[in-house]
């Protein structure tokens, strides 16, 4: 292993040896006792590691927390027609079909060819074939 490829395996696998595959590992191995560059850029890289892992560990604020975990929780007051939001669609769904349903059948002079046939049928399914149609 030359120092390119171990500056580029450290980018890969960070500082810590151990976590290296072992083939690799155990050629940094070789290389680090011979060269004095390689481990000042395993120190580096093992300084890093340390700062980025000090950074991810700190610890959290307990009142932060605290403040985090009672906004979650708490319930919504104030608004009373929160309700409502969800419900308004909905009607107004309603309404245009009711509209629709009125304008067409006033429009057609009811519901269309709906009168002609027998409604009981119509609803069984039997009015379906060619021969129960007038």
């Amino acid at each position: 292993m030359d120092r390119t490829e171990f500056e580029n395996k450290l980018l890969s696998f960070g500082g810590d040896l151990d976590r290296w595959p072992s083939p690799e590992a155990e050629a940094a191995g070789h290389l680090l006792a011979t060269d004095p560059e390689s481990r000042a850029l395993l120190t580096e890289s093992l300084a890093i590691d340390n700062a980025i892992r000090a950074a991810a560990e700190a610890p959290l604020d307990a009142a932060l927390v605290g403040r985090i975990m009672t906004a979650t929780r708490a319930p919504t007051t104030g608004d009373v027609f929160s309700g409502w939001r969800r419900a308004v669609p909905a009607g107004a769904l309603i309404v245009l079909l009711v509209a629709s349903l009125g304008f067409k059948s006033g429009y057609d002079g009811g519901l269309g060819f709906a009168e002609e046939l027998d409604l009981a049928a119509a609803v069984t399914g039997a009015a379906y074939s060619l021969d129960n149609l007038p």
